[in-house]
């Protein structure tokens, strides 16, 4: 984390929240001060907002750094960014939560638009309605970590079956995964060739499904030459299993040794 600089302090009722800023130009909060602001007796109270919803620890919410005391001490304490601070107040079932969004809103409006300043320290008193552009920030916010969660799904799969899927499926699983976090693709996608279920192989040629996979097990085919594994829904449960999908030439293949059955 880049060396923080205090850029704003403003009170939200009998609090003083500080703003800080990195070299670029990322706006912080403390936990102490945001717990407080949002009502919270201790900083516990965020802390298990956060235990509660682990992606907070993520970097684009939050990050630990090294602070100064005001008795010169350092100490490590966890400290949220912009969005980290609208997801947290959005979690807080306070009675004040909804009037410190809207606050907040506007002080890191200011703060975007360069108007970086020390405000006197004196109690005032909040009130606000929650306005039609509040509904919006919180619904984008929403949608941001809605996106953020689906990547990490997406990133996770990769990783438990990163032994069993063919390279191409892994790199187009993190390529999906970051397209949803960046809203515009940031890898190249592989090209996955046209493949066939053995169930739609089957319809084909008017048998089963089953009994394509035992002739594809009878003769080994169930390779890379002939077609590639994929992660899908068991039909028993809601779990993920690995089925072997067929190529062009597997197909040909399956219906070639069928016919030759038949005959």
């Amino acid at each position: 984390m880049s060396n923080l600089a205090l850029v704003k302090s403003a009170p939200f009722g009998n609090v003083v929240c500080d703003f800080w800023k990195n070299e670029q130009n990322d706006i912080f909060m403390t936990i102490n001060q945001l717990a407080q602001a949002l009502g919270y007796a201790s900083k516990s109270g965020v802390e298990k907002i956060v235990q509660r919803n682990d992606y907070l620890k993520d970097i684009e919410f939050s990050a630990t750094d090294i602070l100064s005391a005001p008795d010169g001490k350092r100490y490590e304490t966890r400290i949220f960014t912009e969005d980290g601070i609208y997801e947290v107040s959005m979690l807080a079932k306070t009675s004040v939560a909804k009037e410190f969004r809207h606050w907040v809103r506007k002080i890191l409006k200011s703060l975007r638009k360069g108007e970086s300043q020390i405000t006197p320290t004196v109690v005032t008193k909040v009130t606000t309605t929650e306005t039609d552009e509040d509904r919006k920030l919180e619904i984008e916010a929403r949608l941001r970590n809605a996106k953020t969660r689906q990547a990490r799904l997406l990133v996770n799969v990769a990783e438990k079956f990163k032994d069993i899927l063919p390279k191409e499926q892994i790199q187009l699983l993190i390529g999906n995964a970051t397209e949803l976090i960046s809203d515009a693709p940031m890898l190249p996608k592989p090209e996955i060739p046209k493949t066939y279920t053995a169930g739609q192989i089957g319809a084909i040629v008017g048998v089963s499904g089953n009994k394509v996979g035992r002739i594809a097990n009878k003769h080994g085919l169930k390779t890379d030459e002939y077609g590639i594994w994929v992660l899908d829904k068991s039909r028993h449960s809601d779990k993920q299993v690995s089925s072997f999908q067929y190529n062009e030439k597997g197909k040909r293949k399956i219906i070639e040794l069928l016919k030759q059955e038949n005959n």
